[in-house]
């Protein structure tokens, strides 16, 4: 089974070489590499030239996360030949058999919409970085085992959604997505939340998403993040989350959520507020607002997702308040 690859670079000169070379050194899969550069200023396209078998597109300005991987995906899927798409952040590390343990554990289940392995902290290898990602009870998105000791033992398990850092996802997911109009990522967020997003709505329309242990990552953690101010992700992520929710999540398990919800929100604030200041407080909490007022734009695809949808509500609020796992 093919797996196509897709890696979005922007800025990334200094840490694409590692990503690529841990790619391209799969084993036991047929790969096809594809890359996107969103308009960098440094020496990324001449690092990406040094990778003569990596199809790279060079785009004329940055379009975000979401725009750039889903020109990755179309190009991908349209090769019939390719069965999954993988992934992976330009500071992401895969160790050689990633690939083939994820498409071997997809093969031998029936409706696997996406799976990821034990991502672990670049730096630290004893230290997890993700194993999956979830809507918790206070309707925030979270990366389970951020900063955790790495366990001496892991099994496979259903959760919530994967971390797009370095994650596998299925032709027939993505073929099947209700809400396709917009991108497989939602372009209208640009960065933040996307894979939350995606793995929340096909979720709910009845795909399996998994946890493969036996398949490791390692990743730097936001190195195009990072090349932004200080608060750019805080706000982003405030102004991103009320749409993840309001796109896919059913009334009933909302409004049972609303007072942790607002518990959530103020600690989110206070916690910006204790490390960057009074002023950058008030400025993601203008990104909440906005992120608010933009709900309308979201109305056609809260049908959409909400018609197709197959995931009980109490089951819903049950993962979501079991750190995102499934029973």
């Amino acid at each position: 089974m093919k797996v196509a690859f897709c890696v979005v670079t922007w800025n990334n000169a200094d840490v694409i070489g590692q990503c690529l070379d841990s790619v391209l050194a799969q084993e036991g899969v047929d790969a096809e590499v594809l890359v996107i550069d969103n308009a960098s200023t440094d020496d990324t396209l001449a690092v990406l030239g040094r990778y003569p078998g990596v199809r790279v597109t060079a785009s004329s300005e940055n379009t975000g996360f979401a725009h750039g991987n889903n020109v990755l995906i179309r190009q991908a899927m349209a090769d019939p030949a390719v069965g999954y798409v993988a992934l992976v952040n330009s500071d992401a590390v895969l160790a050689p058999n990633w690939a083939r343990e994820l498409v071997a554990f997809a093969e031998a289940r029936p409706h696997v919409g996406c799976l990821q392995g034990l991502t672990l902290d670049y730096y630290d290898h004893a230290r997890v970085d993700s194993t999956h990602i979830f809507v918790n009870g206070r309707l925030q998105g979270q990366q389970h085992g951020y900063g955790e000791a790495r366990a001496d033992t892991y099994n496979p398990r259903k959760v919530f959604g994967v971390n797009a850092a370095a994650a596998m996802y299925s032709r027939a997911m993505i073929e099947d997505d209700p809400d396709a109009g917009h991108g497989l990522f939602d372009e209208r967020f640009y960065m933040y939340y996307e894979d939350v997003d995606l793995c929340f709505r096909a979720l709910v329309a009845g795909f399996d998403h998994w946890f493969v242990p036996a398949a490791v990552a390692y990743h730097m953690g936001s190195a195009s993040g990072k090349k932004r101010s200080s608060i750019y992700s805080p706000m982003m992520v405030a102004r991103n989350q009320p749409a993840v929710i309001f796109k896919n999540a059913p009334a009933s398990v909302v409004l049972r959520s609303v007072k942790p919800a607002l518990r959530g929100e103020w600690e989110f604030l206070n916690g910006i507020r204790r490390e960057f200041g009074t002023a950058a407080a008030l400025r993601v909490a203008g990104s909440l607002l906005t992120g608010i007022a933009r709900l309308p734009l979201y109305a056609g695809s809260r049908r959409r997702i909400r018609r197709r949808a197959s995931l009980p509500d109490d089951y819903l609020l049950t993962i979501m308040n079991h750190d995102g796992v499934l029973g």
